[in-house]
């Protein structure tokens, strides 16, 4: 029997650290490799798998292991749930020196190629082949390392096994354009979906003939490409000691966990008669705790599904102050301790609001709780670093002399900027003004019918207390930001629409009415009620005008280190037109008053009429959060909305915590609010006149 040893290339390990990693540590590892199988692995997309209870299963196991055996052992009892050989945990240990090949022909030509760390030959790949071609059979023995698997996959070796041409199968990976969950189908923006991934084509050798090859795996073992496409095509055996081993034509993502413990995660799946979907479930968003103080698995999963949905969804991940990754660090063991089901909420609540997004709002009773149910019948908003009293639906509040301009100083006995700041930890916001309003329309809550005691200072400065009933209802009446007529005419023929008030039926009256004006003041204060497409595209005499670019994650791999790459991620994009239309234009002057009350749908109305005719902005920056809204539910019935679109001017300009910028800035000031007057409004109609006579001057 004749053998030799040929020498390939040296490899080398060293000595790995067994050292156990501590709870978090291990916790935020887990984390990290449960949130990429429940994104990336396709068993997820394609058949009926609980991923969470799998994880729920396994944590007790994963923080009680002693030994890296016994963590390996519990992390695997979570993927074993996935039933997928190729996705698999693994103990690391110092990689063999393997400098060569050892080619053993025996009885009958049956060639047997192995790995050695001896070496011979510096001419390999001669003298392979042309054993190769002496042989009858062939039995590639690739256990023990990756070395001669990778020989194989060298083009002259690999088409050597093959007289015609191959092909490796077709590989599916699951892509995701937004965050596809039952709670976003109705959007028509997010899904998921397959991309199909071409398999490596080997051309071969016309000269070759076909011989029984017979491939030999351990858990160490990567099967080369050759293989895949040989046994595709029943040409090949493939004999495996181990049930888990990697294929060189799929795609593959390894985790270290620590303490010398790995995991390999399968992130595409062949394309055959045994995988035909091409398009992909949308798993079901769970919450199987039926608790509000979920256990501690529970708790562990929620934080799990935050950090993972925020990492690969929301739109303005590169927009954030912090690093995303530090903050799962510092508030998992916060929500891992929480002894009570109000502290878990709130520091669910804390770990969401350092993404900074107005529209990443949290909904459940406990939360509605802690900030109140029902408000006080009084509308604040912070003035000259003030909680001043604007509006007052209580009719109680009015018999007892409350006034626009008052200030709020004190709550059930707290004072009211104690009260803010405890609250403002827990609430997102793009910037510190929306921050404010956002705090402000809470501050005063409390349960429904019980009693809130204010002391409120007057304009003379004199502080007295007040009790005033909280009811719900007035909820619905403090809505709407102001009173009066909806649609104006003031003095100079210039027309005002309150945006905030509008109704969808009101709209071709208010133009009707206000077709002959030289201008049009559009209040946008609050939040829109009328469709504001259909009034954006009557303002410009274009069909086709873009309004705003859109763009949000499209994400397509694990946005972990993998390879030579460090991180990755990309994104879809659109240029949003107006809607077309075919009434009647209004081509006057059109100017839009704002503040920080402007957000979401506001600003969107902002974009469409800047586009629409150059529409000028006048009063303070809006909030800065724009981004079609996307949702997802975690145990203790938390349902958490996020902003799941990048929204831009037309021009690329940034909206996101920067909000629409005025043209003229204005803030209305406590003595104005006290005289009974809206100086933004005032100064849109200075403006305007002063505009209308330079243009009068200059003709």
């Amino acid at each position: 029997m004749r053998s030799y040893l040929l020498v390939l290339a040296l490899a080398s390990g060293l000595p790995l650290s067994g050292q156990m990693p501590a709870d978090t540590d291990r916790l935020l590892s887990v984390g990290r490799l449960w949130v990429t199988v429940n994104y990336f692995h396709p068993h997820i997309a394609e058949r009926d798998i609980h991923w969470d209870a799998a994880l729920i299963q396994a944590l007790p196991a994963i923080r009680a292991a002693k030994t890296p055996a016994e963590y390996a052992h519990a992390v695997q009892s979570m993927l074993d749930g996935l039933q997928d050989p190729a996705t698999y945990v693994f103990l690391a240990h110092p990689a063999p020196s393997i400098h060569g090949i050892k080619l053993e022909m025996g009885p009958g030509r049956v060639l047997t190629v192995s790995q050695t760390p001896e070496a011979l030959s510096q001419n390999s790949a001669s003298q392979l082949l042309r054993a190769m071609q002496q042989a009858k059979s062939i039995v590639f023995d690739l256990r023990d390392g990756e070395f001669l698997s990778h020989l194989l996959d060298q083009p002259e070796i690999a088409n050597q096994l093959t007289p015609a041409p191959l092909d490796t199968p077709a590989q599916k990976i699951w892509i995701h354009h937004g965050l596809a969950s039952p709670v976003n189908l109705n959007t028509g923006i997010y899904y998921s979906a397959f991309e199909i991934k071409p398999g490596i084509h080997f051309p071969g050798n016309p000269a070759a003939k076909y011989k029984p090859v017979t491939f030999l795996l351990d858990e160490s073992s990567r099967l080369p490409r050759i293989a895949s496409a040989l046994a595709a095509a029943n040409k090949a055996q493939i004999r495996a000691a181990s049930a888990h081993y990697t294929t060189a034509d799929s795609e593959v993502i390894e985790f270290d966990l620590g303490a010398n413990v790995k995991a390999r995660v399968r992130l595409s799946e062949p394309l055959s008669s045994h995988t035909p979907s091409t398009s992909p479930q949308v798993p079901p968003d769970r919450d199987d705790t039926d608790s509000a103080y979920p256990s501690t698995e529970y708790r562990i999963l929620a934080a799990y599904k935050v950090w993972g949905v925020f990492h690969y969804f929301f739109a303005y991940r590169d927009q954030m102050d912090e690093d995303w990754d530090e903050d799962f660090k510092k508030f998992l063991p916060k929500i891992v301790s929480a002894a009570s089901a109000q502290e878990y909420h709130l520091a669910i609540a804390e770990f969401v609001s350092q993404v900074h997004d107005s529209n990443a709002q949290l909904h459940s009773r406990i939360l509605d709780k802690y900030y109140g149910e029902a408000p006080v019948g009084l509308r604040l908003q912070l003035i000259e670093k003030k909680a001043v009293i604007t509006g007052i639906v209580d009719d109680d509040a009015k018999k007892a002399g409350i006034q626009p301009g008052d200030i709020i100083r004190k709550v059930d006995g707290e004072s009211l900027a104690a009260r803010a700041n405890r609250e403002a930890r827990y609430i997102p916001a793009s910037t510190q003004k929306s921050l404010a309003w956002l705090v402000l329309q809470r501050v005063l809550n409390g349960p429904d019918g019980s009693t809130a005691t204010l002391a409120i200072e007057d304009a003379g400065g004199h502080e007295r207390e007040i009790k005033l009933r909280r009811k719900s209802v007035y909820k619905a009446l403090l809505r709407p930001q102001r009173t009066g007529e909806v649609v104006q005419l003031f003095s100079g023929n210039i027309g005002y629409v309150d945006l905030d008030r509008l109704k969808d039926s009101e709209v071709d009256s208010m133009f009707e009415r206000l077709q002959n004006t030289r201008a049009i003041i559009f209040d946008m204060r609050g939040s829109p009620s009328a469709n504001i497409g259909e009034i954006a595209s009557r303002l410009t005499n274009r069909q086709e005008a873009p309004a705003a670019l859109l763009s949000g994650p499209l994400t397509l791999a694990p946005d972990l280190p993998n390879g030579e790459s460090l991180s990755q991620n990309a994104s879809y994009f659109i240029v949003q037109r107006l809607p077309r239309t075919d009434k009647r234009r209004y081509l006057g002057k059109t100017v839009m008053l704002i503040d920080e009350r402007a957000s979401g749908p506001a600003e969107h109305a902002g974009l469409f009429f800047e586009a629409a005719n150059g529409t000028k902005f006048i009063g303070t920056p809006t909030a800065g959060a724009d981004g079609t809204i996307s949702s997802f539910l975690i145990p203790g019935g938390i349902t958490i909305d996020f902003s799941g679109l990048d929204v831009r001017h037309i021009n690329g300009g940034q909206l996101q915590r920067l909000g629409l910028q005025p043209f003229l800035e204005v803030e209305p000031t406590l003595a104005g609010i006290r005289a009974g007057r809206d100086e933004v409004l005032e100064k849109a109609l200075s403006y305007l006149s002063a505009s209308d006579e330079r243009a009068r001057l200059l003709n």
